[in-house]
Parts: C-alpha cells; sequence; structure tokens
C-alpha cells in the first residue's frame, strides 16, 4: 500500500484541524527510523506519528500513546526535546501540492521558529529538522556527498526539496494544450495505470489503479481503450478533494476480511471499501490489522496479547477436561433406576442364593433382569453396594447436567474472550480480556500489583444510522454489558450473531420503524465486531431488547433471548 501525495494531502487536511496551536509535550523515538510527538490540542493529547522506514513510511495520528522504542538518545532526538518540545506548532503545510513533502513549522517559546520536514518516500524517506533559515540542524538519516546522493542532507546545509518531477500536473494547469499533453504523457506503457504513474505528477499505484478503474471499471485496462476524457475527470474529480475536502477515508478488505489497503477516497479495485472516521483511523488500522509497528514489524502488543490468548487456550483445555470427565462420570438415561431395581432384588432373593453362584436371574413381566453376582460378597453385601452405587448414580444424573451448564457457559465465555482479544487495539483492552477471565476464576497466577495494566476505560462503539439512529457497539463482554442493560431501552432494537461470540448491537430506535438498510447495516457491525469478520454469509439474531435477559448465574455479556428473527447478511464494514 501506498502513501501517496493525495493520502499526504488528506492527512494534512486533518493536523490542521486537530493539532492547530497545539503544545508538543513529548518527543520519543518509537524505532530508529521513526520519531513520535504527543501535542496537546483543543484540551486533549494527540499522538502523531512520523515514519521514514523504507517499507512503511507515513504519517498519521495514534489513538494509543505511542511507545519508546529507542533507548539511546540519538543527536536527532536531543535537538527535538531543545527545539520542538515545548513549542507551539503554529503551521501544517504540504509545500508541494504533488510531492510527498510535510512541513510542521513550530515556535518554541526560548529558540524561536523550527520546522520539522518529513518525507516519507519509501526507500528515500526521511526526516529533518530546519532552523528559521532553512538550513539542517538536524536529519534522522544522513545523506553524504556520493555518486547516488541526489541531495547531501547534512547538518548545517541548507535544506533542498526533492528534485521536480518532470511529468504532468493531475489538475488542468490552464494551459490550451493540457489535454494533448496529457495524452502525449500516456504513451509511456500500454496499461493505463502504469502510464498514469509514469507520466503523471502525484500518482502512485495505488491511485493510478483506482483512476484507471474509475474511467474504465477495468484496474488492468489498455490506455488505447479508455476514452481520455474519461480519464481525465476520473483523475481531477480525486485530485480536487484536497480543495473540497469530501474525503471518503477507509480500507479494503479481501475476501477473507482482511486488510489490503487504505485510502483517502472509495477504492473500487480492491474488493470492498469499509469507511473509517479519518484518514489516520484508515491508516493505523491497515497497519494494526497487518500486526506491524512503525518500522513494519510485529504488533506492539504482540508478547501481551500472546500471553493472554495462551490463558484463554489453557482455559479452554481445562474446560474441555472437565467436559470430558462429566461425560465419562455422567450414568446413561435409566441407569440409576436399574441398578436400583437389581439391588432391591437381591435383598428380597438373598436366602435363594447358593453359594458359587455366577448370576441371579429374575422373570419379569416384559423382560428377564440378570444379576451378575460377586463371589466375594455375600448377596447383601452386594445389595447394600448397589444401593450405595444407584444412590451416586442419581445424585449424579441430577448434578451433572447442571455443572455442564455451567461449563459450557465458561467454555462460550471464553470463546467470547477469545475474540474480544482479537479485536483489542490496545493494552488497556487486552488487560481487560485478561481480567475478565480472572473473574471468571481459570486465572491461576495473580500477577504481581506493580505489573498490573491500567483496567480498560474505552466505551462502545457509536455509529449513525441511514435513518438518524444511534447504533450501539460492543466489542468486549464488558462493552456487551453496558450496551445491553445499561444504555439500551425495552423498545430497542438488539442484534447478535447466532450461536457464536460477538459484539451486543443496539439500534436506538425507541420503538420506532427502523428501515430495511439500518437493520441490514446493525446486523453488518454484528458480524463485523465478531469471530465471523470477512465472511460472506453471517445469521444474525434481531429482537426487541425486551426479550433478552442475562443467563442466570452466568458472565458479563452472556444472555438468553427470545422471539427473534434471523437475517443473513456479509462480516463487512457497513458504510455510514
Amino acid at each position: 500500500m501506498h502513501f501517496d501525495a493525495l493520502t499526504l494531502a488528506a492527512v494534512v487536511d486533518e493536523l490542521r484541524r486537530a493539532l492547530s496551536n497545539g503544545r508538543v509535550q513529548q518527543v520519543l523515538l518509537p524505532d530508529e527510523r521513526s520519531i513520535g510527538l504527543e501535542i496537546y490540542a483543543d484540551r486533549q493529547r494527540h499522538y502523531l506519528l512520523l515514519s521514514a522506514h523504507p517499507q512503511a513510511s507515513r504519517i498519521h495520528l495514534m489513538e494509543q500513546k505511542l511507545r519508546r522504542g529507542v533507548e539511546k538518545e540519538t543527536p536527532m532526538l536531543l535537538l527535538l526535546r531543545k527545539y520542538v518540545r515545548g513549542a507551539l506548532l503554529d503551521r501544517v503545510e504540504q509545500p508541494i501540492p504533488y510531492e510527498r513533502v510535510l512541513n510542521l513549522h513550530f515556535d518554541h517559546p526560548d529558540h524561536g521558529i523550527s520546522t520539522l520536514a518529513i518525507e516519507p518516500m519509501g526507500r528515500l524517506s526521511n526526516i529533518f529538522l530546519l532552523d528559521a533559515g532553512g538550513k539542517i540542524r538536524g536529519v534522522l538519516i544522513p545523506v553524504p556527498p556520493g555518486d547516488n546522493a541526489e541531495r547531501v542532507l547534512l547538518p548545517k546545509r541548507p535544506y533542498t526539496f526533492p528534485p521536480p518531477q518532470d511529468k504532468v500536473p493531475p489538475l488542468d494547469d490552464g494551459s490550451s494544450n493540457y489535454d494533448e499533453r496529457l495524452k502525449l504523457a500516456l504513451q509511456g506503457d500500454p496499461k493505463l495505470w502504469k502510464a498514469l504513474m509514469a507520466g503523471v505528477a502525484g500518482i502512485s499505484p495505488t491511485l493510478a489503479r483506482e483512476i484507471a478503474w474509475r474511467a474504465s471499471e477495468d484496474e488492468d485496462a489498455n490506455g488505447a481503450d479508455v476514452d481520455l476524457l474519461a480519464v481525465i475527470a476520473s483523475m481531477q474529480s480525486l485530485w480536487h478533494l484536497p480543495n473540497t475536502g469530501e474525503w471518503q477515508p477507509g480500507v479494503a478488505l479481501d475476501d477473507e476480511g482482511d486488510i489490503v489497503g487504505y485510502a483517502p477516497y472509495e477504492l473500487h479495485f480492491l474488493g470492498d471499501f469499509a469507511p473509517t472516521e479519518t484518514i489516520s483511523a484508515a491508516i493505523a488500522e491497515f497497519y494494526g490489522e497487518k500486526k506491524r509497528d512503525a518500522a513494519g514489524g510485529k504488533d506492539p502488543y504482540a508478547n501481551m496479547r500472546n500471553n493472554v490468548a495462551a490463558l484463554l487456550k489453557d482455559a479452554l483445555s481445562r474446560i474441555d477436561r472437565q467436559l470430558a470427565a462429566l461425560t465419562e462420570d455422567e450414568p446413561a438415561p435409566g441407569e440409576p433406576a436399574l441398578v436400583r431395581t437389581q439391588a432391591e432384588w437381591l435383598m428380597a432373593l438373598s436366602s435363594q442364593i447358593a453359594p458359587g453362584q455366577r448370576q441371579l436371574i429374575v422373570p419379569l413381566d416384559e423382560e428377564t433382569l440378570t444379576i451378575r453376582l460377586d463371589e466375594r460378597l455375600s448377596p447383601i453385601e452386594q445389595a447394600e453396594r448397589l444401593f450405595d452405587r444407584a444412590a451416586k448414580m442419581e445424585r449424579a444424573a441430577e448434578i451433572i447436567p447442571v455443572r455442564r451448564a455451567e461449563l459450557e457457559a465458561d467454555r462460550a465465555f471464553v470463546m467470547q474472550l477469545q475474540s474480544d482479544l482479537a479485536l483489542a487495539e490496545n493494552q488497556p483492552e487486552i488487560a481487560s480480556v485478561r481480567e475478565e477471565l480472572r473473574g471468571a476464576g481459570y486465572l491461576r497466577v495473580r500477577p504481581k500489583r506493580h505489573q498490573r495494566a491500567a483496567p480498560d476505560r474505552s466505551q462502545p462503539m457509536r455509529f449513525l444510522s441511514p435513518d438518524g439512529f444511534t447504533i450501539l457497539v460492543g466489542r468486549n463482554a464488558r462493552q456487551n454489558e453496558i450496551v445491553t442493560f445499561n444504555e439500551a431501552n425495552a423498545e430497542d432494537l438488539w442484534l447478535h450473531i447466532r450461536d457464536l461470540p460477538g459484539a451486543h448491537v443496539v439500534i436506538r430506535n425507541g420503538g420506532q420503524n427502523v428501515s430495511a438498510e439500518t437493520v441490514e447495516a446493525a446486523a453488518r457491525l454484528a458480524a463485523y465486531f465478531s469471530s465471523q469478520r470477512g465472511e460472506r454469509a453471517v445469521p444474525v439474531a434481531i429482537t426487541q431488547r425486551r426479550f433478552v435477559t442475562r443467563m442466570p448465574g452466568g458472565h458479563p455479556g452472556q444472555v438468553h433471548f427470545r422471539n427473534e428473527e434471523t437475517i443473513t447478511v456479509a462480516g463487512t464494514m457497513p458504510e455510514l
């Protein structure tokens, strides 16, 4: 996936709204190729990631606090702490419209003006700290003079922009021969998307394929087969977004529901498209789903997540062993009564049993009862043992179904926690899964007090339906409890996938009629935030909240429901 100039324009628009006049409170290095800034703006903290990693260069806001990954104090970090920490973010700009360059201008109370210049350009990515005159104070990746150096990028040298692209601009520049220039530029390759990349400024492979699809509904179309005016219209409609601000950020999903791309506009050539609130959310979700950190490596919470996953697996194994033991101990239907009957006949006919007799045959009305005899015991002793055995079996016949129901509820709850863990996006949410497991009695070792993570204070998600109704979605057992029993009214509609772990979803309609479009959107949310994410056909139950009750003796979020209807939807994110 490509962080291109148009994506950067969307990020710039977002940063201007979110970080304007914000004060930098913290600077850190998440890894050797990235810088993290904590910026306090509009009465809240924001976490900005600036990554110059060659395979994962990007700029976006993060929901969770950034973590330090580089312990040593590098020269660049020391300079950022001096000139940027404590400074106000004065201006955010993309100085070259069709190029991947971002300038963050800071005003420090002691050191004045500095500029942080970020170039997220793949293998050429870099980050610079500039003084007020445009000289380089610090550079993340120094570039000394050499045969392969297009620019010398070293401290105390003037900063220069990347060499200009000798390409046609994607927007009509007003020249009388723009169409002819563009037509000539697109003759470089038969494939339209490749020709767009080679001949037009600011076009990445992702953007090129999308333009080709919009112009012809075929991402691999040959340029000779596509009308030039359709290409121009498609390209300019996308490149007008920085002017209109009508971004449509989201992520692309493949047939299995995995995230395979992101963009600040709707992608058509990569499969299903799931909208997100911001372009930062789309980028973060892409890298989060791929379990990468700032450097494109592992999930930053992989160790914690794996530890909790191992605890859940162990809990399931213990439950399964207990269920298997119950199956072995449970008497067959009618077996306790049969044993008691044998004991009664042994007691009644004990005087008629000869020493050394192997079995006692008792003719009954409809069948013959055969009782095997134990030569080591007298008939009375054997009868007493059979009475004891019958009593134990009768108790087991009463107790085991109850215990099995408890264990099956526990198993369902642990499977729900596995789903919760898969959906957990940060450390508190992962810790919440572990604490729920502890509350269920399946966590044997209590961690030391100073190792305990902060509690999960996240709230259920809220969406607005096409009818204007609020849709609530719980992403874990605790949030499911809140959605269903704290926030929903009796007349609201309640949804959940059938027979498997997943989110409780509520349409806050208060008994009013709800369109089929809203019901389908809520059902897709229930499917998407479940273990069935990405499946093509997921059955979802729908009923009024009044028909949902807590499971007696169950765990948080475990319920019974009735009077439901079932619809089948795709496990993909709806467009809300």
